[in-house]
């Protein structure tokens, strides 16, 4: 007896009817991908083994991966970790090497990458806008219009406008109340540790630190302490990235429907939020706009420098009347708020991890403190200048950051041009929709680019730097930022590179400095004796979030 006899016979008409259309579900998601598919040059290599990888059975190492003693081909390849899996090497492991692009398939089959090799990376990034998309595939890759729960907000880059157009311009300013959170925040989340040693859970404790902090930037001083914030800006990224995760795995057709109900948690995080800030907005929209229209008794008023000013002023310099609502000026801020905690968190954690698992005899954070004292304002509040300059301290983070991406995977791009993008040495053209990437995790472990290009070297850019000084004295202005944690260049790329490189990373790079500072300064921290290993989702990294650390206060 066939399956749909068998329903025949047992089952109620309405049963059958909905089991018919379970029945239909494999056929019409086989015609969806057919039809949802992007066609990819021919001309393109594909990374596979012996098996292929286009089975979702054979692809469990997209799901979870370990590092390990890193294999040659796979850094030569400039690919991802998880081809270390593959018992046998393929040739088209070894294009990225070459200077060759190659498709790189996802864990489900309807859409794959380009991987563009380190040579072609200017020739990507030179592209224009109109054809080659940073925000289009940043938007896809975080499903923005989901995630931060305004489909109205993903279709511009008003946030990095924001950033570009006002961080810079008020950052020396907004220092010394950046670190008087610091400490706070530290001295709090530490407030059980003694004179004795304490173990401390080290995700725990950066999740407790960074997002006061975060807060300040976002929304002053006034709020930036409340726990209620607080807390419902850590729910909210934690939301943000599982809506990620989940709708990765959901085909497009699907996701408006997906993308409701896994966003519950992102919407009530996000009114958390707004209990406590909706006041602080809804006092600086009528005073702003107030202001703005020339009315008596505003002239005066100065509005405190953060995020939520700023998103106002950009609002009112672009004459976009229709969005001075708090509820919108409130969804503006969830993107900053979910990027400088998820990022800020990802690189301290990695941070101490790198620094507390170099060899005891080293002395390193003996010589870090002693740069730290050296150089920290007689006040004892930190400003620009003295951040700058801390190079050891700049080089360690530097080094970290090399060694632990945020992701595989920063540069992205997405093709929007109807004609596609042609390459004209190579002769391909990667059709409209294609996604592009370039694969940094390869690029920034090439033992051809870097000595000992798999072990941490806190001060490796202190000395490049200092040997390129002393080779061109010429050109001793040109060079000294060059090696600094926030130049970009084609092998460093954790801020991405070009002109879409990462608007706030010279904020982020004072905070860190500043909670590694105080950290060091104030409280002794035992080595490790071997540094937990990093496991790996897709692309994305997952720390090991069960590191645990021995510290106590320092005895002045």
């Amino acid at each position: 007896m066939s399956a749909m006899d068998m329903l025949e016979s047992i089952s109620p008409p309405a049963f059958r009817q909905s089991a018919l259309y379970l029945l239909l579900l494999p056929l019409l998601y086989c015609i969806y991908v057919l039809l949802t598919r992007r066609h990819i040059d021919e001309r393109i290599p594909k990374a596979e083994n012996e098996r292929g990888w286009t089975s979702i059975f054979q692809s469990k190492f997209w799901v979870e991966s370990r590092r390990r003693s890193v294999n040659s081909a796979y850094i030569k390849a400039s690919t991802h970790m998880w081809l270390l899996m593959c018992k046998t090497m393929p040739p088209t492991l070894f294009y990225g090497k070459k200077g060759e692009a190659f498709i790189l398939p996802r864990l489900l089959p309807w859409r794959h990458d380009v991987v563009i090799p380190q040579s072609q990376i200017r020739w990507l990034l030179d592209q224009p806008d109109s054809v080659v998309s940073a925000f289009e595939a940043h938007q896809r890759a975080l499903f923005y219009g989901y995630t931060f729960l305004d489909h109205g907000n993903a279709k511009e880059s008003f946030s990095n406008r924001v950033i570009h157009r006002f961080a810079a311009r008020h950052t020396r300013s907004m220092i010394p109340g950046l670190g008087e959170e610091v400490a706070f925040s530290m001295n709090k989340a530490l407030s059980d540790v003694g004179s004795k040693w304490t173990t401390v859970n080290l995700w725990d404790f950066w999740m407790r630190v960074v997002p006061i902090p975060t807060s300040m930037l976002i929304a002053g001083s006034k709020t930036c302490r409340d726990e209620r914030l607080n807390k419902s800006i850590v729910d909210f990224v934690g939301a943000a990235i599982r809506t990620q995760l989940t709708l990765r795995l959901v085909p497009t057709v699907l996701q408006p429907l997906i993308g409701r109900l896994v966003t519950i948690p992102n919407r009530r995080h996000w009114k958390s939020m707004c209990d406590v800030v909706m006041p602080t907005i809804k006092e600086r929209l009528h005073s702003m706009t107030k202001q703005a229209e020339g009315c008596p008794g505003f002239e005066a008023y100065v509005p405190p420098e953060d995020y939520i000013t700023w998103v106002i002023r950009l609002i009112i310099a672009e004459n976009r009347t229709g969005e001075l609502d708090p509820i919108k000026v409130s969804k503006r801020l969830l993107p900053i708020a979910f990027a400088s905690i998820h990022t800020t968190v990802l690189t301290c954690h990695s941070l101490m991890l790198d620094l507390l698992s170099t060899d005891p005899e080293h002395l390193l954070l003996d010589a870090l403190r002693e740069e730290i004292e050296a150089h920290r304002p007689a006040s004892g509040i930190w400003n620009k200048e003295a951040l700058r300059s801390l190079v050891k301290v700049d080089s360690a983070i530097r080094e970290s950051q090399r060694l632990n991406p945020l992701s595989s995977a920063i540069v992205t791009r997405e093709i929007i041009g109807a004609g596609g993008l042609h390459h004209p040495d190579l002769g391909w053209t990667l059709a409209k929709g294609t996604s592009v990437m370039v694969f940094n995790e390869g690029i920034q472990r090439d033992e051809d680019a870097f000595d000992d290009a798999l072990l941490y070297k806190p001060f490796r850019y202190t000395c490049m730097q200092e040997t390129q000084n002393r080779d061109a004295l010429g050109g001793r202005r040109k060079t000294l930022g060059q090696y600094t944690m926030t130049a970009t260049s084609e092998q460093h790329l954790p801020f991405g590179h070009g002109r879409h490189a990462c608007p706030g990373r010279f904020f982020v790079s004072y905070e860190i400095k500043m909670l590694l500072a105080h950290l060091l300064t104030n409280y002794d921290i035992k080595m490790l004796d071997e540094r937990p290993l990093t496991t790996y989702v897709g692309l994305n990294p997952i720390p090991p979030i069960g590191a645990c650390i021995e510290i106590r206060k320092r005895d002045h």
